[in-house]
């Protein structure tokens, strides 16, 4: 597993997620001090999954094409440039548009590099590899919050910008410098399969599925993470400890992913889905009662945990299905299914709060949870989640028929 190419893609991972997330705690904030309110709070935080919802298929399928490296540091380098941007920005408005920059960037970086990591995977060890590599991204984003609000409280607004800068720039020279290439040619020397096209892949039912659970999830992290910050900042918590609540989720998620994904590679991957979904649920709903903040540092612990069970499992069956019809393609459309429930989630949220209160987008995403347990139950009830013994279906019998192309 620890290969050279899993080591530089682990590394560069986890310090460009620190740095995208240094300012998902403060933007929401940022730009109600620059005058945005309600729905345009929501868009502050998830305006970037618009424009990933737009690269993120091509992301993927480009990469299947023309190599991965290139890509990676692209989206890097976008990043960048959005991260001096927000410097000079006086209204909310621009921050939206750099924080829709930052969303073509967010599809090259973790499109392209799961992807990579996608085509290196031994079959029967997906949950095992994509376990240990979440960490990666979990941990980035766990501890770019603490960084934030460490920083926002020493040296105010800028300083945060400015180390989301140093950040993806030092992410870039290490992509740059000792990442392998990986040509289409020796890809397919490796035996790794040509992409099929967007509408081959949506007819199986592996990807449509996958795609859809990837919107589901997301639409409720985009209703509740667009207004966690504004509701602890209403409780008056300052800014080191919403951090550090935002940083709870994704430290808990980081430590269980490597625990369960070996569980992934010998059960069935579709309980440990619906129960990882059921028990976010579970915490979300909580979430939407609690008002003291330790109760709520302790259900972001346990909401980590169990979005670790569900996400470790469709990590593993994205491989599987990524095999069959092209990894960049697969994992590129489970991108874009995560940016239209960011948007979705976040504009829903917005609506909610308006009419209901901070509350009500915490109960919103606990039935879009119990929603996605019920879908991948019923979905995937006769298909194969495992390499190699997969179901056929009706669905598949277009892509039986045409050879898939590049």
């Amino acid at each position: 597993m620890w290969s050279r190419p899993f080591v530089v893609l682990f590394a560069s991972v986890m310090v460009a997620t620190m740095g995208i997330s240094m300012v998902s705690p403060i933007l929401p904030v940022y730009a109600e001090d620059l005058g945005a309110t309600g729905i345009w709070i929501g868009l502050t935080f998830s305006v970037f999954a618009v424009t990933q919802t737009i690269f993120g298929p091509f992301a993927g399928r480009w990469s299947d094409r023309y190599g991965r490296k290139p890509f990676i540091i692209l989206g890097l380098l976008i990043y960048f440039v959005a991260a001096l941007g927000y410097l000079t920005a006086d209204t909310f408005l621009q921050v939206l548009a750099f924080r829709a920059l930052s969303g073509s960037g967010t599809s090259l970086i973790f499109s392209v590099s799961r992807a990579y990591i996608g085509d290196l995977v031994p079959p029967g060890h997906e949950g095992r590899w994509f376990g240990v590599f979440a960490v990666a991204d979990i941990m980035g984003f766990g501890l770019g919050p603490i960084f934030s609000g460490a920083l926002r409280e020493a040296f105010g607004f800028d300083a945060v910008f400015v180390g989301m800068a140093a950040l993806m720039g030092s992410s870039a020279a290490i992509v740059w410098t000792l990442l392998p290439g990986q040509s289409h040619a020796e890809r397919i020397a490796r035996g790794v399969a040509p992409s099929w096209s967007f509408g081959q892949a949506l007819r199986d039912r592996l990807v449509m599925t996958l795609t859809a659970l990837m919107g589901l999830t997301s639409l409720t992290f985009g209703a509740v993470y667009s207004f966690l910050s504004v509701r602890l900042d209403d409780l008056g918590v300052s800014a080191l400890p919403i951090g550090l609540a935002f940083a709870a989720e994704s430290l808990a998620s980081g430590v269980a992913q490597p625990i369960f994904g070996p569980l992934a590679d010998r059960l069935d991957r579709r309980v440990m889905v619906a129960g990882g979904l059921i028990a976010s649920a579970v915490a979300l709903a909580a979430l939407g009662a609690a008002s003291r903040y330790d109760v709520i540092v302790g259900l972001m612990l346990l909401l980590g945990v169990a979005q670790a069970v569900a996400m470790v499992s469709i990590s593993a069956m994205q491989v599987v299905a990524g095999r069959r019809a092209g990894m960049g393609t697969v994992i590129g459309l489970g991108s874009a299914g995560n940016g239209v429930g960011i948007v979705f989630g976040a504009v829903a949220g917005g609506a909610l709060v308006g009419v209901f209160g901070l509350s009500a987008p915490f109960y919103f995403g606990a039935l879009t949870m119990l929603a996605g347990g019920v879908l991948v139950m019923w979905m995937m009830r006769s298909v194969s989640t495992s390499e190699g013994h997969h179901t056929p279906q009706p669905s598949d019998d277009a892509t039986a028929e045409t050879q898939p192309t590049g």
